[in-house]
């Protein structure tokens, strides 16, 4: 607590932090010594408000401590005489130090979240454009829209669950695979490096193995119960020295004159294979198809995940 009398001329200090300055610093210079230039004039200005109208006010400023700074909470209630008139200040100070850190925590949560639903409309805003232009009609554009946005929620999901710090690579391709197969465990292997991904590449990747699991669903692997998935994940040193990623997609499929056509090499489906998900993650794409075979490869920088 601090007194000082109409003049602001301080008279008592009490209970104050310890690196605030000695009673005899406050006496002699008063507010000058506790804030910078700036919060000072704000501070004078509101206590000689007080002293005029003898309303309470309040204030939060902080308080440097040798390169550290404090935040506090001052009260600043009138003095009033037995003549009605205002004879000094008592200014109370109450550490927020916490308050402040949890307001900038979520200022900071706030901006992260904004920019990451920023990044999350263009990826929607593209796809939607994209699969607008490979579409034939409204019924289908529908369909394939749904279905990337359904890929972009579980993969959001994941990254969501786990405090935004990515996605683990096997639980992405399972949770992307696991809706296209009943058979999953004999028709599909997952081998390798169970890397975490991070958020961006979690998100990319999940279209990617969702634009796979489609088309061996509706007419290359997964089309056929004897249709084979087998998904690698290797991390490997690159020409800098630096570990890469890859990961091998290779599709194994019996074909006859029955089986559907396969995938169009020119379609939206490779656009996402080959354009938009190597150019979103700074990384390497191959997509093949060939008779009986499917094979896609994605060479990820190491600035797009963590190995596990």
């Amino acid at each position: 607590m601090l007194y000082q009398d109409a003049k602001l001329r301080c008279h008592l200090v009490a209970n104050s932090p310890q690196h605030w300055p000695a009673f005899e610093d406050m006496r002699e210079l008063s507010d000058d010594v506790l804030f910078d230039e700036d919060t000072a004039v704000r501070v004078l200005k509101l206590k000689r408000r007080v002293l005029e109208t003898g309303e309470p006010a309040k204030i939060e400023a902080s308080v440097d401590d040798g390169g550290n700074r404090h935040w506090y909470a001052f009260s600043i209630e009138p003095d009033i005489d037995a003549n009605g008139e205002v004879s000094g200040l008592f200014t109370t100070a109450t550490d927020i130090d916490d308050v402040k850190y949890r307001e900038q925590v979520l200022k900071t949560l706030l901006r992260e979240l904004s920019h990451r639903s920023k990044n999350l409309l263009a990826i929607i805003q593209a796809i939607a454009s994209q699969t607008a232009r490979s579409s034939t009609s409204l019924d289908g554009f529908l369909v394939a829209f749904r279905g990337r946005l359904q890929s972009l929620s579980r993969s959001q999901d994941l990254v969501t669950d786990s405090d935004w710090r990515g996605a683990g690579f096997r639980e992405l391709v399972e949770g992307q695979l696991g809706l296209y197969t009943d058979n999953s465990q004999k028709q599909i292997a997952i081998s390798g490096v169970d890397a975490h991904l991070l958020p961006n590449a979690a998100l990319h990747l999940g279209l990617a193995l969702h634009e796979l699991a489609v088309n061996a669903a509706s007419r290359s692997a997964l089309s056929s119960p004897d249709g084979r998935i087998s998904i690698v994940a290797q991390v490997r040193k690159g020409e800098n020295g630096e570990g890469m990623l890859h990961v091998d997609w290779n599709e194994s499929f019996p074909q006859s004159d029955t089986t559907p056509p396969l995938p169009d090499i020119n379609g939206f489906g490779s656009v996402v294979l080959e354009r938009i998900v190597p150019q979103a993650l700074s990384a390497k794409a191959k997509y093949q198809i060939d008779d009986g075979r499917v094979s896609y490869s994605l060479v990820i920088p190491s600035s797009q995940f963590e190995d596990g």
